[in-house]
This record gives C-alpha cells, structure tokens and sequence, in this order.
C-alpha cells in the first residue's frame, strides 16, 4: 500500500521549493484518490475507483441498442492519465510494465528507420512518450481518439505532437497515410471492430498492429459491460482463431505475436483470458 510520506521531511530531503512541493502534493493526493489509498486529510469513506470493474455479460443486441460513452467522460480521461504517469514513472526508473515492452517490440518488428506512426485509441498519447524513450530511436508520431477529452489532455501533456478526433470506424486520414498503424489498446472497446480492423489496414502502409488484445480459445467472441475508472463501458474478448482469421480476410497477415500484460477474467467467463499483441503486415 502506498502511504503519503511526511510533507516536512520530504521537501527537506529534496530541496523543493514551496511551490514546488505544494504541485507534488497535488498530485499525490490526485493519484492516491483514484486508486484508493489513505491520504491524510481525506475520509476513509471516499469512493475508490478502479480501471476496471463490475464486469458481465451482454448480449450484441442490446450492447447495440445502447449508449456506452464512458470513455468520452471527462472523468475518465483525467482518471487514466494519472494512472499511466504512474506507470511512466516506473518506466524511467527501469521497470517498464509488460505492455510498454511489447509496443515497443512490435513497433520494432516492422523494421522502418523514422517511421510514421499512427495510434488509433491514443488516449492522452502516453505512448508517444514511452515509445520515444523505449525505442531509443526517433517515429514521427500522431494520435486519434473518438473522445475529445482524451485529445484535449493529449495536446496539453504532449504539444510538439499531431492529435485529433476521430472515429476507429472512419478514420480521418486518406488510403496508406502512414508506414504503421497501432491499434493502442483500443480494438476491445469498439463494438463495430470488422470496421475498425479494415480502417487500420486502410490507412497503413505497411504493418497493423494491435495492441493488447484479450483473447481466450474456445469460447466465440464475447461483449462484456464493465465499469472503467468509475463509468460504464464495453469490452469485447476476442476468441483468438476467429480474430486471427478476420485479420487475414482484411488482407493483413498475421507475422509476429508477442504476450502483453497480464487480465484474466476466467472468474467471469469460466476460461482463462490473455492479451496478446498481433503484429501484421499489409498485403498489396
């Protein structure tokens, strides 16, 4: 569990000014609300929040007869971008979370110097960030997101990069625009993913990848209602041999497949679940 450290003596230890200090504090009591830790001032009865909870099943039918917008919540946005400074932190201290590695090696995979890269599902475009420090290597990066709040947190944390609105269903970027797309963890938060899987291969040049899939063997893809950082929305888990089979039938074949991070639901679904990360290249 993590504990708030002693104001007094942490200022001292590290020099920070007051002003300073007081903008860690801030972010500190930020961070801590969302992942339900103790605060000192703060009531033990504040709600924690977690990225995901309260999973079930729903059938397709009704997933498309309703709105699940959760994602566009400003809430949201503001709630997962405190949680991935935190992974980013770990990152730079030389602890880099499984899927951090495995973007950076799928991105590698596809071998080209400079590359222009798309991330579809950008969120507030952390992986900007951590592809630049764990490829060692410059790519001309720029982000899409459905919710504007994302791409407004996204343009104020990372100004020197391109980011704009946009559906995964009509991506607004014409035929091979980019060398790659990535699919940022994203392709199980869209209903309509056929369509988000042949807009990928429309815009990329040269490889697709999907980032973080969770995939299980036997059942048929399956719809999950879930609450993520506090608001409801959908997840899809994919059975693995008909994503593998879609992704081939929109003309991307599958090269190079890396394990991702670990999310087992297998208590909700009565099979084991993992994510993968498919790294494809684009047929002509």
């Amino acid at each position: 569990m993590l504990l708030a450290p002693a104001p007094d003596s942490l200022a001292n230890g590290i020099g920070l000014s007051v002003w300073g200090f007081n903008r860690m504090k801030l972010w500190l009591r930020k961070v801590m609300r969302v992942f339900g830790y103790v605060v000192p001032g703060k009531r033990w009865s504040e709600e924690v929040i977690p990225a995901s909870a309260e999973y079930g099943l729903i059938d397709s039918k009704t997933a498309t007869q309703h709105s699940f917008s959760g994602w566009h919540d400003r809430a949201v946005a503001e709630r997962q971008d405190v949680a991935y400074r935190i992974l980013i932190q770990q990152m730079y201290a030389g602890e880099p979370r499984q899927d951090f590695i495995a973007a950076a090696d799928a991105v590698r995979y596809g071998g080209i110097a400079d590359a222009v890269i798309l991330e579809v599902g950008c969120g507030s475009g952390y992986y900007s960030e951590i592809l630049r420090h764990l490829l060692r290597y410059s790519v001309r990066y720029m982000g899409v997101d459905s919710s504007a709040a994302m791409i407004r947190l996204a343009q104020k944390r990372y100004p020197d990069y391109p980011f704009v609105v946009g559906d995964a269903t009509a991506l607004p970027f014409t035929d091979g625009a980019v060398d790659t797309v990535l699919n940022g963890v994203s392709l199980m938060h869209i209903l309509q993913y056929e369509l988000a899987i042949a807009e990928s291969r429309r815009v990329a040049r040269r490889w697709c990848i999907f980032h973080t899939v969770p995939v299980l063997q036997r059942r048929e893809t399956t719809v999950l209602r879930k609450r993520a950082y506090g608001r409801t929305t959908l997840e899809i888990i994919f059975n693995e041999e008909q994503l593998r089979n879609l992704l081939e039938q929109r003309g991307l074949a599958v090269r190079h497949v890396l394990d991702s991070v670990p999310y087992n639901l297998e208590a909700v679904l009565n099979e084991r679940t993992v994510t993968r990360t498919y790294v494809c290249e684009v047929r002509e």
